[in-house]
Order: structure tokens, then sequence, then C-alpha cells
């Protein structure tokens, strides 16, 4: 856990594709501006969206996950800072519009700026944040540690207790990609790092990584890389060579 920082700070972040985990000895707000990240604390999790507020009490072991492009605006606050400007209990919640147009400000402003601004975000009321139902913090690392399953979007739907439309339409608001087109480019993904050994075969390859067969495998591939597996690995030896 980090030492307690001395004065509020406020910095643009961009989270990575990963599971990753921290604690830390001070509060935490993270304000969404563009795209999703996925934060679980206390085994509760909250999805930062644009115009949300999300918040980390400082000790509290969390765990986050940002499946596609995002932006967020992230608040680190002293415990003692917090305490004597009577910031007391803040709980997660969708900011007005009024406060959304101005998040902006937040960006690089001082320490006595960012205080008033603070005390503004307070006076959005107590609106609480239910616990989604799609957690990818558990769903996406379990898919990609079984590319080879045969994974259906109604099974991915049944465990998030959600019907497969509606589990669909949030995925895609999550990642930026349909269930299906995001699992193909995962196990592309996985197939070019296993097609750096040109030891083996493609058809193992396509198998590991969850394709019907080779002919099944050298379509997706086409169709994402305009090139065949083979042409890939070709020209990757060639470069390699060089």
């Amino acid at each position: 856990m980090s030492n307690e920082c001395l004065l509020p700070t406020a910095e643009t972040r961009r989270y990575p594709d990963r599971v990753l985990t921290d604690r830390h000895g001070f509060h935490q707000w993270l304000i969404g501006l563009e795209g999703v990240v996925e934060l679980e604390a206390g085994g509760r999790g909250a999805h930062v969206e644009a115009g949300r507020l999300v918040t980390i009490a400082s000790g509290n072991e969390h765990h986050y996950l940002a499946p596609g492009h995002n932006r967020t605006l992230v608040l680190d606050l002293p415990v003692a800072w917090c305490e004597a400007a009577g910031l007391g209990d803040v709980t997660s919640r969708r900011l007005p519009s009024t406060v959304r147009a101005d998040i902006s400000a937040l960006v690089d402003a001082r320490p006595d700026v960012l205080a008033r601004r603070l005390h503004a975000l307070l006076d959005v009321g107590r609106t609480t944040h239910a616990e989604p139902r799609l957690r990818l913090l558990h769903l996406l690392p379990e898919v990609e540690a079984d590319l080879a399953a045969p994974w259906r979007v109604r099974d991915w739907a049944v465990r998030c207790h959600m019907a497969e439309a509606a589990f669909a339409r949030r995925f895609r608001t999550l990642t930026g990609a349909s269930p299906h087109a995001w699992l193909i480019e995962r196990r592309l993904q996985r197939a070019c790092t296993l097609m750096q050994d040109t030891r083996r075969p493609l058809t193992e390859i396509a198998q590991t990584c969850g394709f019907h067969d080779s002919a099944h495998f050298s379509r997706a591939f086409r169709a994402h890389y305009a090139l065949s597996p083979r042409e890939w690995r070709q020209r990757r030896q060639s470069a390699d060579s060089r």
C-alpha cells in the first residue's frame, strides 16, 4: 500500500485491458470521461462510465479492468484533508448534467480550485450505484484462460443472470464490440502469439484457440488481417530475420 498523499491531486488516466489489483493510503474518486473501467472493491462491483463517480476508500483493496478505450479522471484525496474539509462518506453516483459539463475543469486544477470543485460534487445527493450484473472482471479472464472452449453468448448471459439480448447490448456498451467479435479477436490475438513458434502446426494452433478447423481459422484470420495465417507467419519470419 502506497504512502498517504499530502495534497489532493487530479489526473486523467487510461486503464489497461487486464485485471490489476491495487491498494493505497488515500481516498480515490474516479469520474468516467470516456469508455468504461470496471472496479471491484469489498466484493462489490461498479462500472466507471462517462459521467459517473465511483469512490474507493483508503486502504480498500480493489481490482480493475478496462476492456476497451477509456479515459478516467482520478482524484487522489488525503484522508486528513478530507476530514479537515468535512468530506464524509461519499457514495458512487451518476453526476447531474451541470457537474458533468464542468468535469474538464478538474483535469489540471490546482489544489485550492480542486477543493472547491469537490465541494460542488458533494451537493449532488446520495444516489447509490447498483451493483452491476455483468461482471467482466470475472467473466473475461475465465474466457481468455480457455479460448478452446465452445463459448456461446447464451452461456455468458446465464452466468450473469441476464437475458441474452440484454447481455449482448450491455457487453457492447462496456467493451465496444459484440460478444462474438470480442471472442474472435481474442482468439486471433492468441493465435498470433502461438504462431511465433514456427514449429507449431497451424492446425494445432487453430484448435488451441477455439476454431473449428483450419479453414475456419484461415477465414477469420484473413478477414481480420487481410492475410492468411501462413502468409502472416512468413512475413513475421522475414521481418525477424532482417
